[in-house]
């Protein structure tokens, strides 16, 4: 199972990178499109199309990482003013509900990407971009992130809810 999930943190922090190239790229084109169109005169076509797309890249390569270290929003007062048995019981109904939510979602998005690749279907846009290359995206991030979910469920069990030893085997931190 330890091999399994550094396996999976592995494509993780990979898939991580890649959002982060991805962030370079938007800048770049960015700065460039503006460049283009206010110094040059001469706004491109290609770069508001390839702009968007790669907001949908960055954002579900990069949300299974910070699914995998909880580097999310968190307003977590209430579950640290409780006891601690009471604590990890609505973290697990926690992660319980962000696994469905995740799946569900990865599931529906995984038979709409289908439809779209079979069908051909294409961004509404000036470049021509196939549609499933925001929704294979998708798919990859909110499974990923449902994995998480269950990972970080199963670290709440086989150890004392009063202290956080043998968490590590299954949220990887």
């Amino acid at each position: 199972m330890k091999r399994l999930c550094r396996v999976h943190d592995a494509i993780t922090s990979a898939t991580f990178w890649a959002a982060s190239f991805g962030v370079l790229y938007l800048t770049l084109v960015t700065a460039g499109e503006v460049f283009g169109r206010y110094v040059l005169a001469s706004p491109s076509d290609w770069a508001p199309d390839t702009a968007a797309v790669s907001f949908g890249l960055i954002t579900f390569f990069a949300v299974p990482y910070l699914t995998w270290k909880s580097g999310h929003a968190s307003m977590d007062f209430i579950v640290n003013a409780v006891p601690r048995r009471v604590s990890v019981t609505m973290m697990r109904v926690n992660y319980v509900i962000g696994f469905a939510v995740c799946a569900l979602c990865a599931w529906v998005g995984g038979v709409e990407a289908a439809r779209q690749i079979s069908s051909g279907v294409m961004i509404v846009s000036v470049t021509p971009i196939p549609k499933w290359v925001v929704f294979v995206p998708l798919v990859y991030g909110l499974g990923n992130s449902a994995l998480y979910f269950i990972r970080h469920f199963m670290a709440t069990f086989g150890h004392d809810p009063d202290t956080t030893e043998g968490a590590h085997e299954w949220s990887g931190t």
